[in-house]
């Protein structure tokens, strides 16, 4: 099948280098001609999930599992009456593996989650015979950013640095705080991926349009 600029495309791509190992999936549209409403509700819906894991906060002393943060990344899924058939991440090695254990985040997966543990965060919703969606970065067990709570808490940092798709979010079901907090990804990623390209205009034109 050829490209075209008119329907959804999914992207898993990822390699090893020698400061990690990647795994990213986008889901993306160039808008030839417009994605259709359930197109941007589904889409969105998967972005909220990915967004729900990623800022989680939780206390150290508490045995977090894969299988208590699931729901998080499938709760407005739910909401819209969809789901998908698949974990909502595994664990992501370095020079190793890109699946690797013992940690993952799925409704059976019992390990602990410990700093530095690094996990994939991907929902998804695949609609037969018409398009699919996932969205995929990896993200790591950190200490809370805030001081005060650094010695008692996790978050996850999020190691990827992809804009997500303008053309597919429908902001009718984003709230203000969440709009905010994508703002502040996408400035993070034209930041630091602008530089990296500016030998390739249509690449950084696109980049500048998502951000």
């Amino acid at each position: 099948m050829k490209l075209n600029n008119d329907e959804i495309y999914l992207l898993d791509s990822g390699g090893q280098y020698n400061d990690g190992t990647t795994d990213i999936t986008r889901s993306i549209h160039f808008s030839g001609k417009a994605p259709t409403a359930f197109q941007k509700e589904a889409y969105t819906r998967v972005l909220l999930g990915v967004l729900g894991l990623e800022r989680v906060v939780w206390p150290k002393k508490a045995s977090v599992s894969g299988s208590y943060l699931d729901l998080l990344a499938r709760q407005h899924l739910w909401a819209g009456g969809l789901d998908y058939c698949h974990g909502t991440g595994h664990g992501v090695g370095s020079y190793l593996n890109v699946h690797e254990g013992p940690c993952s985040i799925n409704s059976v997966n019992k390990t602990k989650l410990e700093e530095g543990m690094c996990v994939s965060d991907e929902p998804g919703y695949y609609h037969d015979g018409e398009f699919g969606i996932r969205i995929e970065n990896v993200i790591m067990v950190q200490k809370h950013w805030k001081p005060e709570l650094a010695d008692t808490h996790y978050y996850f940092e999020n190691m990827t640095v992809a804009p997500y798709c303008r053309e597919l979010i429908d902001l009718t079901l984003l709230e203000p705080e969440t709009k905010n907090f994508l703002d502040e990804f996408h400035q993070k990623c034209l930041r630091l991926l602008s530089p990296l390209l500016q030998d390739d205009a249509r690449a950084l034109a696109y980049l500048t349009r998502q951000c």
